[in-house]
This record gives structure tokens, sequence and C-alpha cells, in this order.
């Protein structure tokens, strides 16, 4: 079967230009394996989007080269619907050749409405079905109508039963994809049509995987009721549980996805009377030994992760899911380690290995694309979150809007977090997520960028510093054209000394400083940026590993309960807000500091900075096994090593919770979308 990607690959076969200017409306250059496939054959891509970054970009990394005869191919990517190549600048268009790529190009016969839309993903499986129909041109409905099809596996009239639409949101859900919003739309209209799905708030099963699972989990103990007697209902009736007409669990199809659901911990064993009794399977949904549980579902959750270890070539959303499930195992590994008999621990530490080893291959071959990749639906990198809410602001003009950065908070540790507002049943909608941190995973340069909105490579003069942060913030807000007295930053939040890094605490609740709840409550305040320094602060102090991570994150939370309080204050002030990490961190082992004196510019346990070449030569002879980073996304000036696996630039032997480098704890971190729970 032919690749679509084939119709644009062959304007890119061998060096024909040294530029190259593309009109893609569609996005089309930006899909993953593309962009992979591009920068294979010799080209390097830039997007043409903001027009003073774009100059820095191509006056400093391109057009000094070619003036000194060095050879480059670069392709300029032009990606506005309504702008064509006449809008760039007149040295770029006297010097490059011309192209356009669109999407009615591939898909004549569809409707452009419905298949613009479409994550470039689905491409694929939309130009294989395509390449096989030779009817009229079709308008939008029947556009939709052969997208649900042949892209998602959906015809709406043969879905007649809730068993029928269980397996579809199962399906939909645990493949994390994304429908477009107008393909749901002729769906939602033929399931509501539908008496039997009368009692289910379609709108939201469809679009949310987190309201899908608190469906689910509120529907379980109901469907556990419906297994029982009315003899033993009306002697043990048991906790609250929905009634009416359970959701078909026991279907062979649903019950596979839904084992796996509790294994991964998206959905929760809840405790029962010890009158009611329940057929094999459904013991999964059971809460009558946690320990015994918990031992079960780390070891089934190992076999899991061993057997779905992404490629090496994988696309990126292989690897945010699978960091999310291996979150999920570091939490049971840690909390219950002292119980493991020493052959479950080496197959934890055995894999823990493989994983680290693959997924920095992954990075050394794929990192350098994600950069290029669009923000919209979701952001896929930190510095694309203020991009992403200024997106949101436009749809939501009267949303007030936080970016809440936990530093260093891991994804593991962001479990822990997420569990104890489970047990606190807190109100709020939670819509959770991933991004890539920038590498290396250090504050000054990762989380810099999250508030900067750009890539490293645009702040030069400041990556080895945070204190041009709340600059960069306000001038990101500025360019959208948000008064500056409505943006406000904050930094070194919920900690009494912000240079501490005691790993314990003491005391009581600790409340909000009172430039926070002035800004809050301010009514001119539309925009705010918040740092909180603890994980950071906990980190740096921690000799007892992820388990004493685990541990003082939750006596953090529960404690001194600082972020609950500030998420509660920021929900109830009508902040809609988006929490995520500029890095996360992993347990690490010495191998041995280089001696390098003054050479290195940025000392850092797990990567090290230099501004010369013949620097990090020499630091390289002295730990030969340390990997050279691509500089991907970096000021041009800079040289940086990391340490490999779970290796540390430490005394030989030595153990520290620390960040800097590419492994899977440390580059992808939270990205959770919180706001006033519905109540609809």
């Amino acid at each position: 079967m032919s690749n679509w990607r084939n119709y644009i690959l062959q304007h890119f076969r061998e060096p024909i230009h040294r530029l190259t200017l593309v009109a893609d409306p569609d996005g089309l250059m930006l899909e993953e394996k593309l962009l992979v496939a591009i920068r294979r054959n010799g080209f390097d891509l830039l997007p043409f989007e903001d027009h003073i970054a774009f100059r820095y970009a191509y006056e400093s990394g391109y057009r000094q080269h070619w003036d000194e005869g060095h050879d480059t191919d670069l392709v300029v990517i032009l990606r506005s619907p309504s702008a064509s190549l006449h809008s760039l600048p007149y040295d770029l268009l006297q010097s490059g050749r011309a192209l356009t790529f669109s999407l009615p190009d591939l898909f004549p016969r569809l409707s452009y409405p419905v298949i613009s839309e479409l994550d470039p993903v689905y491409l694929q499986p939309l130009y294989d079905a395509y390449q096989q129909y030779d009817g009229p041109e079709m308008g939008d409905r029947a556009s939709t109508l052969f997208v649900l099809k042949h892209v998602f596996g959906i015809v709406p009239d043969l879905v007649r039963t809730p068993a029928d639409l269980l397996k579809l949101l199962l399906s939909r859900h645990a493949r994390a994809e994304v429908v477009p919003v107008s393909l749901d739309a002729l769906l939602l209209q033929s399931l509501n049509q539908n008496p039997a799905f009368e009692d289910w708030p379609l709108a939201a099963l469809l679009r949310s995987a987190d309201d899908f699972f608190a469906f689910l989990q509120a529907r379980w103990p109901g469907y556990l009721a419906s297994q029982q007697s009315a003899e033993t209902l009306l002697k043990e009736p048991g906790a609250d549980y929905v009634t009416g007409e359970s959701l078909p669990f026991d279907d062979p199809d649903v019950r596979a996805y839904v084992d796996t659901f509790f294994l991964e911990g998206k959905l929760r064993p809840v405790a029962l009377p010890a009158s009611w009794r329940l057929e094999g399977w459904a013991q999964v949904g059971v809460e009558h030994d946690p320990e015994a549980v918990g031992l079960r579902r780390l070891t089934e959750l190992l076999e899991l992760l061993s057997e779905k270890l992404p490629a090496a070539d994988a696309p990126y959303r292989d690897w945010t899911q699978y960091a999310v499930k291996w979150a999920e195992a570091v939490v049971l590994y840690h909390r219950f380690r002292e119980k493991l008999d020493e052959a479950a621990a080496s197959r934890y530490r055995v894999l823990h290995l493989k994983i680290e080893e693959r997924f920095a291959n992954w990075m050394l071959i794929r990192y350098h694309t994600l950069h290029s990749l669009p923000f919209m639906p979701k952001p896929i990198m930190v510095h694309q979150v203020p991009n992403y809410m200024a997106a949101y602001r436009r749809q939501h003009p009267d949303a007030r809007l936080a970016l809440v950065v936990v530093d260093g908070l891991a994804l593991d540790q962001w479990r822990i977090i997420r569990d104890v507002w489970t047990e606190e049943s807190q109100p709020w909608s939670m819509q959770e997520g991933t991004l890539f941190a920038w590498v290396p995973t250090l504050t000054p340069i990762s989380r810099q960028a999250t508030f900067a909105g750009t890539a490293p490579q645009f702040f030069p003069d400041s990556w080895g510093t945070t204190e041009r942060e709340e600059t960069r913030w306000h001038r990101f807000w500025a360019e959208q054209g948000t008064h500056p007295a409505s943006v406000g930053y904050l930094r070194n939040l919920g900690v009494r000394n912000p240079d501490a890094t005691e790993s314990t605490f003491q005391g009581d609740e600790v409340g909000l400083e009172e430039e926070v709840v002035a800004l809050l409550e301010s009514a001119h305040t539309r925009v705010v940026g918040l740092v909180l320094n603890t994980v950071d602060n906990i980190m740096h102090g921690m000799e007892l590993s992820t388990a004493g991570m685990h541990q003082q994150v939750r006596l953090w939370l529960t404690r001194h309960r600082y972020l609950t309080r500030l998420i509660a204050s920021l929900v109830e002030e009508s902040f809609t807000v988006f929490l995520t990490a500029d890095h996360g961190n992993v347990s690490a082992q010495g191998i041995g500091r280089p001696k390098e004196g003054v050479l290195v510019e940025k000392r850092g346990q797990r990567a090290r900075i230099y501004t010369g070449p013949a620097f990090a030569a020499l630091a390289k002879g002295q730990s030969p096994t340390a990997i050279e980073w691509t500089n991907v996304g970096l000021p041009a000036q800079l040289k940086v090593l990391l340490a490999p696996q779970l290796d540390a630039f430490l005394d030989v032997g030595r153990h520290a919770v620390c960040h800097g480098g590419i492994a899977l704890e440390e580059v992808i971190v939270p990205f959770v979308q919180i706001s006033q729970e519905s109540t609809a």
C-alpha cells in the first residue's frame, strides 16, 4: 500500500537547493514521521511563525554558514492558512525554490473542512481507505461518516446497545484517540436519538478520558451490587452505588479493558461488605487486601510494560502513554518493595535499565523533531504551554488562566498528589496529560523556556539563570495583546525559606502568601504564572532515593497543604489552572566527577554544560560513557554532556535523586488542566 508521505518526500530525495520555501497550510510537513524522513535526507526545517525569532535563527544558523561557504539544505515552512509565500521576506523569495502542499491535493473528493481537523497521525489510514474509493465527491456529512468508519472504526447507526457504546468508549480512551469535535457532533446526534443512552453524559464521555474513567468508577459498585441477591443487599447494602441498570462490565470484550484499567490505576478497587460474593474476574476491582492487590498489580504491570516497551523509532505518543504506566509501576514498587522477593525486585531493576537505554536511544533519534510539532490540539513540549494558553484564551475571552509550575515534579510524584486529591474527593475536574521537558533538564533552561514560550536558543544571554523568567513571561503576554496590569508572576512559593534544602517538614499547614492572595483576588488579574519550589528543594536534600521522595511529597501535600490550598483558591477565583513541571527527577548512582576546574559552565549531577568543544572533549575523555547531546534548540555556543542511564557525575558509588539528563522520569512531566467541577 502506498504512503501519503511519498507525495511530499519526492521533493526531498536529494539535496537540490540550499533554500526551499514551503506553503503548508495544513501542517503536513510537521507530521512526526515525515519530519524524521526529511531530516534524514539532510534537510533542516525552520517554521516561519515569529518574524523576529525566525530572522535570528535564519541569520545565525544558516545565512552566516552559507556566507562562509558551508552547505546546509534549509526548508522554511509557512503554516498560516491565510498567508501565501509572498508574505515571506524578499531575500528568501529571491533565492529559494517554492513548493505548496495541502490536504486537497491528497484527498480531492473529501470535504476539506472535515479532513482539515484531523490530527496528521490519522492521515495514513485515511489515505489507505481513500485509495480504494472511486465514487463521487463527498459533502460534509458523507466525508464525516467516511472518516469515522475508516479511521476510527465507528459506524454511528451500529452503536445501538450500552455494550456497543461502552466498547467504543473503552477503545477510544485506551488508545488515547484524538477525534475532532465535528466528527463527534454527528456521532452524538445519532447517540442522542437512542433512549438506551439517555442517562449517559455522552458529550463528556466522548471528549474526556478523565470524565469517562470517573463515569466507570462511579458505576463499578453498582455492577458489583447487581451481582448480589436481593436478600444479600437487604441484609448488608454496603457503600453507596449508582442504582438502576448497571453497565455491561461482564461483556467479554469489555472485561479485557476493565482489567487493564484497574491494573494501570485508571480505575481503583472498592471495599465491599464481607457477605457479598463475586465471580473470579471481578475480584480485580475489589480491595479485599490492599497489600496483596498492590503486589499483584505490580507483577502484572511489569509484565505488561516488558511486553509493550516502545521501539527506538516509535511515535512520541507511544512514549508519553508508556511513561504514565511506568509512573504507576514506580509508585507501586516503592510502596511495596519491602514485601518483594529478590527475583521480583530484580525484574523491576532490569526493566528500569532497559527502559532508560531504549528511551535514551529514542531521544537521540527523535527528540529533535518535537519542538517543530504544533501545540494544538495539545502542547507537546513545555515551551508550548503559553501558546496553548493563549489559544485557549482566544476561544474563551473571559477566562482567567493560571500556569502553576511545580519545579522538579516527576510523573510518579504527580501520581502521589493525584491519589491524595482523589482520597480527599476534591471538587475539581482534572484533565491529565504529559509534556516533554527541554534537555538538559535543568531549571534555568527548561523552566525559563516554559515561561518564555520559546526554545532556549532564543535566550542565549540568560540560559544559566532564572532571573529573566518574569520578564519573558510578561513579554510573551504583551505580544498576545494582554495588558501588562492583567499579567502576574510569583516564584519561591510555599516555602518559608526559599533557600532551604531540608528534606523533612515540620509544623502544620502553610497559608498562601499575602502577595498571592492579592494577585488572585484582584479583578484586574487575567493571567498568572506561579512557581512552587518545594519539590525541587526536597529532591536536592534527598538521600533516601525515590521512596523518600514519595514519602516527603505526600507529607508536603497532606501536612503543609500549600498546593491543595493554592489550587482551591485558584479554582474558587474562577481560574482555569494548567499545572506542570519544568523537569522530573530520578535516583542515580555516581560514576565519578570530571576534573575540569573552571572549564565547565554548569555543574549538574546529570548534565555538564560547556561553552567550548575542547572543554567538552576533555570532560568526555574523563567520562567516556557520557552522552554527547545533540544541542537541539539550545544556544549555539553550548556543548552538553549527559550522564548515561541511571548514572550521575558524583563520587563513585554515591546515590542521589537528581535531574538534568534524558531518563524517562526526567524528560516526560505531567500537564494537568484543572477547573471547577461541572455540576451538569
